[in-house]
């Protein structure tokens, strides 16, 4: 597979020119420019790592461009969340403007009034709008709260891409993705939060013909990615040259290209999966994963280039820069209880806490509605409302008015449509990530700013696909792909899964129905140290423009299906491209437990400083649903003890 530009042959054997749901911007042609972007060199990367922020091909010089021109962000699907998927090039000016300081000082100074809160929460995904609920829950909803999201719409990572296509509307997740069900009564947090939300714990799934040949589907986009729920998972492995392959872990690896040795050692990882202790995992935290493998273990490097996609997506980078604690932690009994997900992913668990905070911001009250339920925007920021929610907000700046005392408010400045406004809190909660908290918090703490400071992030895309029919797949007997191309493609699994129904929404699984395939990816880069992998990937994902994307992705499903019966003309309705810059906190040997005698950055950062929480999701090590509603909650009511 080739990154060149694409021969007028090859576009039509991709259909690039076949009509597609996307935006006007694609206008039949792919900019060169960007194409040599895929493979840039070191040097155009640290070219992209200076002050000048990355601007994506043809992207108009003045003003911010139009969402039918944003060649960066691409098609966003439709409803609420088509202005929303992952991180948009308005996003990206914005935050990188505050990076590079170049608001200036002077009219930050002079910003507008915008009113007096008894506390101001800054980001709008699950760890925000826990942090909004809790206190508002822990003051009887007598205190004044401003939510500050920079996004055009809430749920951080946890947001979803929404199709209508044959007249079918189906949803895909953004990033944040899947969850267990709580057993009722067991007195955890989420089970009390399935119970307050009043969340079901049993779901109705989509039914398969019973004249069809019979297949297994994933509940979710994770249990494809390394085989452990094979035994309920129908997947094909890509070997290249060697071919297809199905179901490889179920007849012990024996009819896969593997050498002997790698086939043995695989399967002696595979069922490496007892539970580890607490002194297992602080051992495990002082060398990495690739260490583990290959010396403490004596594993092939096979077992290494098995994992190394599956940790670059989970960790953001390399084997040989994250720490063995995550990579062991990876390990599971196969087949055990397979994990679920909604249809759009973890969205509806932020539309939960929106319909708690503000009913009318999402009426109705039965579980199809949380779902699909469209959002009122103009019930958000009513002035005669306790709670406001401000979308299209990017926080510039936080700091205590009495020059860090903690006695007096705070003033947090933000820029709205294209103007800069001043709120004023008693209280503040930073459930935004640490990546931009350490720019907009002024008068933090020099202990504070260094623990941040080794708080180290790597992107990830999300891409779903929506298909106009998947017989391919029904015809090779899978449902999720796993590839191995040794670097020359993108990504390297994707499935369609099986999904949740309600009585008001019920789409017909079926080969020659529509259906979404989504590919889950990051960007590890063996060899360098972690920050620089990180950074590097950043720099490359941040000037690689849509319909590059595009032709690579479309490249990828016709190196995989095009023996198959896969038409890309005729079979793709539509790709929405995630992109998420910081999707990754990047776990290196020592993050959890802290070296030489220095304790884990996670501790200082957790404790906050002043009048300020700090409640953000990666607190306990990584990004997840759980912790964002636990840290999110945390800080809420830490903040609601300081009015």
């Amino acid at each position: 597979m080739t990154n060149a530009p694409p021969t007028e042959a090859e576009r039509r054997r991709l259909g690039l020119d076949a009509p597609i749901t996307r935006r006007d911007f694609v206008n039949g042609s792919l900019a060169g420019a960007g194409a040599a972007v895929l493979s840039a060199t070191s040097s155009n990367v640290a070219t992209a790592l200076g002050t000048a922020r990355p601007r994506p091909p043809s992207e108009p010089a003045a003003g911010a461009p139009s969402a039918a021109h944003d060649t960066f962000t691409g098609y966003g699907g439709v409803g609420d969340y088509a202005q929303a998927n992952g991180n948009t090039w308005p996003v990206v000016q914005a935050a990188h403007r505050l990076r590079d300081g170049k608001y200036d000082s002077a009219a930050l100074a002079n910003a507008k009034p915008a009113g007096d809160f008894d506390l101001v929460v800054v980001g709008g995904g699950i760890a925000g709008l826990s942090a909004a609920y809790y206190f508002v829950k822990a003051t009887r909803a007598r205190a004044r709260v401003l939510l500050l999201e920079n996004h055009a719409m809430l749920g951080g990572e946890a947001r979803q891409n929404e199709f209508i296509v044959e007249g079918e509307r189906l949803l895909g997740p953004q990033g944040s993705n899947e969850f267990s069900v709580p057993e009722r009564g067991d007195g955890s947090l989420f089970d009390r939060f399935f119970t307050e939300f009043e969340l079901p714990r049993e779901y109705a799934w989509q039914s398969w013909d019973p004249k069809l040949r019979p297949l297994r589907f994933a509940r979710n986009n994770y249990s494809n990615l390394d085989g452990f729920q094979e035994g309920q998972v129908d997947i094909g492995y890509f070997f290249g040259a060697a071919g297809w392959r199905k179901n490889v872990w179920a007849n012990a690896l024996t009819d896969t290209p593997f050498s002997a040795a790698a086939r043995r050692d695989l399967l002696k990882w595979r069922a490496d999966y007892a539970p580890t202790s607490d002194a297992d995992s602080r051992y495990l935290d002082t060398l990495t994963y690739k260490h583990y493998l290959e010396k403490v273990c004596g594993y092939d490097p096979a077992v290494t280039r098995m994992v190394e996609p599956i940790v670059g997506l989970l960790s953001g980078v390399s084997t040989d820069a994250a720490c063995a604690r995550l990579g062991r932690d990876l390990v599971e009994a196969p087949d055990s209880a397979m994990p679920i997900s909604f249809p759009g992913g973890n969205s509806p668990f932020a539309r939960a806490l929106l319909r708690k905070l503000l009913p009318d911001s999402l009426p109705g009250t039965d579980f199809s509605t949380l779902m699909y339920g469209p959002v009122n925007f103009e019930a958000l920021d009513r002035g005669d409302q306790k709670v406001r929610i401000r979308l299209s907000a990017t926080v510039l700046r936080v700091e205590h008015v009495d020059g860090g005392a903690g006695r007096d408010p705070l003033a947090i400045t933000y820029e709205r449509g294209g103007s800069l406004f001043r709120a004023r809190a008693g209280t503040v909660v930073m459930a935004s990530g640490g990546w931009i908290n350490k720019h907009v918090l002024a008068d933090m703490p020099s202990d504070l700013r260094a623990a941040y400071d080794q708080f180290l992030y790597a992107p990830a895309l999300i891409v779903n696909v929506a298909l106009r029919q998947w017989r391919f797949l029904y015809d090779m007997g899978i449902t999720a792909c796993r590839w191995f191309d040794e670097g020359d493609g993108i990504g390297y699994c994707c499935n369609i899964r099986q999904n949740m129904v309600t009585a008001a929404h019920a789409p017909m699984l079926h080969p020659d129905h529509p259906a979404v395939l989504s590919f889950y990816m990051g960007f590890p880069i063996p060899g360098l140290p972690a920050a620089v992998q990180g950074a590097t990937a950043r720099a490359k994902f941040l000037v690689t423009p849509f319909l590059d994307f595009e032709l690579r992705i479309r490249r990828q499903l016709m190196t995989l299906f095009a023996g198959r019966g896969f038409k890309p003309e005729r079979d793709i309705a539509a790709i929405v491209l995630n992109r998420w810059g910081h999707a990754r906190l990047i776990e290196p040997p020592g993050f959890h437990y802290g070296v030489a005698g220095r304790p884990s950055p996670l501790e200082r950062v957790r404790a906050g400083y002043g009048r300020v929480a700090i409640g953000h999701s990666e607190l306990n090590g990584d990004q997840h649903w759980t912790s964002a509603v636990e840290y999110g909650k945390r800080a809420g009511e830490q903040a609601a003890a300081a009015v």
